[in-house]
């Protein structure tokens, strides 16, 4: 699987640059062989085997890259847990999966951590040589989702089933050797390594490794070293813009700036063709079951939709009858997850999958994402769904960042969050609340001086629900949240 197909790629590539990390170092095919064989030495000298779970608590590196194929060259399953994870988090993931050991940087498990550790990089030699490589078929990984539906749930893939994914996203997208990847996100999440590392790696590309903070960073990689390939979020592309607008930088060799997600407003893909002279591909997927949708059309993406990504097949699920153009994406495939944990004995890995989020079926057919199905809000004007709800009023209102929250006991109310200093949200509250009552939306206002973030880069709204517990008041007064994490 996996490794038969990076072997290939080292036959023609060996001198080729692979990895390039975020401080310039450069990492051929033949050398990530040999960083990926040693490792693969010292975790079989651990006593690692097929099927052990390997949790893993790392910053993105070459030697993260190189330790996803050992992994999946031993048949071990990786469970990422992040570094912005509480001590209380890690302990619950690690107990629950029932870790064989904790991989980080230098080996040192915390205290009232029972699993042994194991440090990525060591000097100590290995006085045992690499196994012999072998095809495996077993789970791969046990991923979280971004908790979008509620409390975080750990995603399965089998090794079979993800390779085939991989390939399949590779040869729908046009993906070759000549392409030039950046990767922004954490390792540990799908993102990262289905949509960069694995299409990059085992296609004989290049990819290089840089950190979402780093705007000006991110933009002068892309630029000067002619990247062609990145997914990222819309905010990530707006931050993007905005330094492009104040640099003057524009991005002709991005020919394929993905990007994904529920819901895309319009108004970022004309932004990033304004200010870095890109044209957004609208790509729907999850962590659970791979790709979903895609539009590969050259042109400037607006007010248009997807469709379905090679042989995935897709339904909508009616909703209401009065609008049977709108309903829940409902996707199903050969190569898709394997379910959550714990894997069932009978995985229904071949069943529809409901992914939770609606979508409008446009005149010519495709499809044209909404929300998730817990994102609905009753109003005066009737269902809104609160992605597009926030787009404009981070617009009208010109802030970088505003989140809706529906109340889950009443969908006729909300709470809108806006990322503002104290001063700042008085200022708008008047705005806001000309807004609201022109769509007929109940709301309470919150504000709080930055919105936390999952570690996907999605606003974390569970940790939002939580900071603002059972409070609500009207539009005539503000919350104003405090996050100390």
């Amino acid at each position: 699987m996996f490794q038969r197909q990076f072997l290939s790629m080292v036959a023609h590539h060996r001198d080729h640059p692979a990895v390039i990390d975020s401080h310039g170092t450069s990492s051929t095919y033949g050398d990530l062989l040999q960083a990926i064989d040693l490792l693969r030495a010292r975790l079989q000298a651990a006593g690692l085997r097929e099927g052990d779970v390997v949790a893993t608590q790392l910053g993105n590196s070459t030697g993260y890259v190189a330790l996803l194929f050992a992994m999946a060259s031993l048949g071990l399953v990786h469970c990422p847990i992040n570094l912005a994870s509480s001590a209380e988090h890690r302990a619950m993931r690690l107990t629950q999966v029932g870790a064989t050991v904790l991989v980080n940087e230098r080996g040192i498990v915390p205290d009232g951590i029972d699993v042994p550790g194991f440090a990525l990089h060591s000097s100590i030699p290995v006085n045992q040589e690499a196994p012999a490589w072998q095809e495996r078929t077993g789970l791969m990984r046990m991923q979280e989702t971004s908790g979008s539906t509620g409390t975080p749930k750990l995603a399965l893939w089998r090794q079979d089933r993800l390779f085939r994914e991989i390939l399949h996203w590779v040869e729908c997208a046009g993906l070759d050797d000549s392409a030039r990847y950046l990767n922004i996100h954490t390792l540990d999440g799908g993102h990262a390594v289905d949509l960069h590392v694995f299409p990059a790696l085992l296609t004989g590309a290049t990819l290089y490794l840089g950190e979402a903070s780093r705007i000006e960073d991110t933009l002068r990689t892309l630029d000067e070293q002619r990247i062609s390939v990145m997914s990222a979020l819309p905010s990530q592309y707006l931050a993007l813009a905005q330094a492009a607008q104040r640099l003057g930088t524009r991005l002709p060799a991005l020919t394929r700036p993905f990007c994904g997600g529920a819901y895309l407003d319009d108004q970022v893909v004309l932004e990033a063709e304004r200010d870095l002279g890109i044209h957004i591909k609208r790509i729907y997927g999850s962590t659970e079951f791979g790709m979903i949708l895609a539009n590969f059309a050259p042109g400037l993406q607006v007010n248009c939709g997807m469709r379905a990504v090679g042989d995935v097949e897709v339904t909508l699920a009616v909703l209401d009858p009065a609008q049977p153009e709108v309903g829940e994406i409902v996707a199903r495939s050969a190569h898709r997850g394997s379910g959550y944990f714990p894997l069932p004995a009978n995985p229904v890995e071949d069943d529809a999958y409901p992914t939770g989020d609606v979508a409008r079926r446009l005149d010519d057919g495709s499809l044209m994402p909404l929300g998730r199905t817990n994102d609905a809000l009753l109003t005066a004007q009737g269902t809104q769904f609160t992605p597009a709800l926030e787009g404009r009023l981070a617009q009208s209102l010109v802030l970088e960042r505003v989140v809706v929250l529906v109340d889950e006991q009443d969908r006729r109310r909300a709470h809108v969050v806006l990322q503002a200093s104290p001063v700042i949200a008085a200022q708008k509250r008047s705005t806001l609340v000309m807004l609201l009552e022109r769509l007929g939306v109940a709301a309470g206002i919150a504000a709080i001086e930055r919105i936390p973030l999952t570690p996907t880069g999605k606003p974390d709204r569970m940790r939002l629900r939580m900071l603002l517990g059972t409070r609500h008041t009207g539009m005539e007064s503000i919350i104003h949240l405090k996050d100390l994490t």
